[in-house]
Protein backbone atom coordinates (compact mmCIF):
# COMPACT_ATOMS: atom_id res chain seq x y z
CA UNK A 1 0.00 0.00 0.00
CA UNK A 2 1.19 3.54 -0.94
CA UNK A 3 0.75 6.53 1.12
CA UNK A 4 2.55 10.15 2.17
CA UNK A 5 2.57 12.12 5.07
CA UNK A 6 3.14 15.84 5.10
CA UNK A 7 4.97 17.16 8.54
CA UNK A 8 5.11 20.77 9.10
CA UNK A 9 7.66 21.79 11.64
CA UNK A 10 7.78 25.84 12.06
CA UNK A 11 8.84 26.84 8.30
CA UNK A 12 9.73 23.69 7.34
CA UNK A 13 7.91 20.65 5.51
CA UNK A 14 8.68 17.46 4.95
CA UNK A 15 6.77 15.24 2.89
CA UNK A 16 7.29 11.11 3.35
CA UNK A 17 6.80 8.55 1.36
CA UNK A 18 6.27 5.18 1.89
CA UNK A 19 6.06 2.68 -0.65
CA UNK A 20 5.05 2.08 -4.43
CA UNK A 21 3.71 5.41 -5.39
CA UNK A 22 0.96 5.25 -8.05
CA UNK A 23 -1.38 7.07 -9.97
CA UNK A 24 -4.20 7.00 -7.47
CA UNK A 25 -2.56 9.29 -4.77
CA UNK A 26 -0.89 11.35 -7.81
CA UNK A 27 -3.92 14.32 -7.32
CA UNK A 28 -3.51 14.08 -3.56
CA UNK A 29 0.53 14.45 -3.62
CA UNK A 30 0.08 17.72 -6.47
CA UNK A 31 -2.43 19.28 -3.99
CA UNK A 32 -0.34 18.98 -0.84
CA UNK A 33 3.30 19.96 -2.39
CA UNK A 34 1.04 23.12 -4.07
CA UNK A 35 -0.32 24.27 -0.51
CA UNK A 36 3.26 23.59 0.94
CA UNK A 37 4.69 25.45 -2.06
CA UNK A 38 2.18 28.23 -2.09
CA UNK A 39 2.57 28.64 1.78
CA UNK A 40 6.25 29.37 0.79
CA UNK A 41 7.76 26.21 3.69
CA UNK A 42 11.64 26.63 3.47
CA UNK A 43 12.56 24.13 3.36
CA UNK A 44 11.18 21.25 1.57
CA UNK A 45 12.17 18.08 1.91
CA UNK A 46 11.05 14.84 -0.11
CA UNK A 47 11.85 11.79 1.40
CA UNK A 48 11.08 8.93 -1.36
CA UNK A 49 13.89 6.37 0.74
CA UNK A 50 11.40 3.90 1.13
CA UNK A 51 9.58 3.83 -2.01
CA UNK A 52 10.84 1.38 -4.50
CA UNK A 53 8.39 2.64 -7.60
CA UNK A 54 6.98 5.56 -8.74
CA UNK A 55 4.67 6.12 -11.77
CA UNK A 56 4.56 9.50 -13.93
CA UNK A 57 1.72 10.91 -12.17
CA UNK A 58 3.88 11.14 -9.34
CA UNK A 59 7.12 12.43 -11.55
CA UNK A 60 4.77 15.14 -12.77
CA UNK A 61 3.03 16.01 -9.49
CA UNK A 62 7.03 16.80 -8.18
CA UNK A 63 7.86 18.18 -11.19
CA UNK A 64 5.23 20.72 -11.09
CA UNK A 65 6.50 21.34 -7.06
CA UNK A 66 9.82 21.87 -8.02
CA UNK A 67 8.68 24.29 -10.98
CA UNK A 68 6.64 26.56 -8.31
CA UNK A 69 9.21 26.65 -5.94
CA UNK A 70 11.87 27.54 -8.86
CA UNK A 71 9.61 30.90 -9.58
CA UNK A 72 9.65 31.35 -5.97
CA UNK A 73 13.70 31.23 -5.71
CA UNK A 74 13.45 28.00 -4.04
CA UNK A 75 14.28 24.23 -4.87
CA UNK A 76 13.00 21.04 -3.15
CA UNK A 77 15.40 18.70 -1.21
CA UNK A 78 15.02 15.21 -2.81
CA UNK A 79 16.29 12.26 -0.79
CA UNK A 80 16.00 8.45 -2.36
CA UNK A 81 17.41 5.62 -1.33
CA UNK A 82 20.90 4.99 -1.25
CA UNK A 83 21.87 7.48 1.32
CA UNK A 84 21.29 9.63 -2.06
CA UNK A 85 20.18 13.68 -1.60
CA UNK A 86 19.46 16.20 -4.03
CA UNK A 87 18.32 19.90 -3.89
CA UNK A 88 16.21 20.40 -6.90
CA UNK A 89 15.65 23.88 -8.77
CA UNK A 90 13.47 23.33 -11.76
CA UNK A 91 11.01 20.70 -13.20
CA UNK A 92 13.73 19.47 -15.69
CA UNK A 93 16.28 18.55 -12.76
CA UNK A 94 13.86 16.81 -11.07
CA UNK A 95 12.76 15.00 -14.44
CA UNK A 96 16.47 14.06 -14.45
CA UNK A 97 16.95 12.82 -10.91
CA UNK A 98 14.09 10.90 -11.06
CA UNK A 99 14.86 9.61 -13.93
CA UNK A 100 17.99 7.87 -12.98
CA UNK A 101 16.56 6.86 -9.28
CA UNK A 102 13.59 5.32 -11.06
CA UNK A 103 13.81 4.52 -14.63
CA UNK A 104 10.56 2.96 -14.91
CA UNK A 105 9.29 6.23 -14.62
CA UNK A 106 10.81 9.36 -16.31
Amino acid sequence: MSHFTVIRLGEAALVYAEGPLDATIAASIHDALADIVDERATPIVIDLVRVPTVNDGIVTALAAAASRAAQQGRGLELRLAAGQRFTVTGAAQLRQVMGRAYPTAA
